[in-house]
């Protein structure tokens, strides 16, 4: 089974591929005429004059929705890292006992939030009632067989701002991470900085900055905002570098 890391390397590979279509369809457009053979007959010759009579369409446009499609590609990401991050500790522990006690108060409570969100479920989450209650109720003194709730604690992560994905890591005693993010060569080179603390900061902005991004453009924001092809394209190089130093940190644990 793919990595989380894979799979968002994967999905990332897939829009960066739509990128370059939506580029080069309109480099081409303005160039069609001089290639196509206009005294030929049929369906295809209609439809290269449509192409090119679409004039008010704009790149920019299309942008903004793989901006908001490559953000959710990360926060999914982010979901099922944790997740693995849960079901890694929890096979690594021989019986209940042998599970951080931190994890398994977490486990515990975490479930009871989720299971609360039922009167207004979240459409993106798929809710296994009668399994969150199993496991829960798996999860005694001496039981070999326990079962966690990763969803639980993926459930937590609801966007890409920084604060949540520390509240994330933090319910996996996984803290005080930045300065390492910071010491990550490609991100400090995409981000202009130097110093892992100066690096770790900025990368911060960074993460709230596409979140305000996401928001505006998925929300109907006011005022315009224009994503460009640099935009796009240091924004999915930003997130690949991010998520390769992050899952390096995760998985050290």
């Amino acid at each position: 089974m793919p990595s989380p890391l894979k799979d968002l390397q994967a999905e990332i590979d897939a829009l960066v591929a739509d990128m370059d279509f939506v580029r080069l369809a309109s480099q081409l457009r303005p160039r069609l005429g001089s290639v196509v053979q206009w005294q030929a007959q049929g369906e295809e010759t209609d439809l290269a004059r449509r192409f090119m009579s679409a004039r008010s369409s704009s790149p920019e446009g299309v942008y903004g929705s793989l901006l908001v499609r490559v953000v959710a590609c990360f926060e999914r990401y982010l979901r099922n890292s944790v997740a693995d991050v849960v079901v890694r500790r929890a096979a690594a522990a021989a019986d209940y006992d042998e599970l951080a006690e931190t994890l398994g108060r977490r486990n515990l409570v975490l479930t009871g939030r989720l299971l609360a969100t039922l009167d207004s479920p979240r459409d993106y989450l798929e809710l296994n009632v009668e399994e969150l209650v199993e496991n829960l109720a798996s999860c005694r003194r001496g039981n070999a067989t326990f079962r966690l709730n990763p969803l639980a604690f993926s459930a937590t992560i609801i966007g890409v701002n920084p604060s949540l994905l520390e509240k994330a890591l933090d319910n996996l005693d996984i803290t005080e991470w930045w300065d390492r993010i910071g010491a990550s060569q490609k991100v400090a080179a995409l981000l202009g900085t130097k110093g892992s603390r100066a690096t770790g900061e900025q990368a911060k902005e960074r993460l709230k900055e596409l979140a305000r991004w996401r928001n505006h453009l998925a929300h109907g924001g006011d005022g315009e905002l224009q994503i460009s092809d640099s935009d796009l394209r240091q924004a999915i190089e930003f997130i690949a570098a991010f998520s390769g130093a992050l899952d390096a940190i995760v998985y050290q644990h």
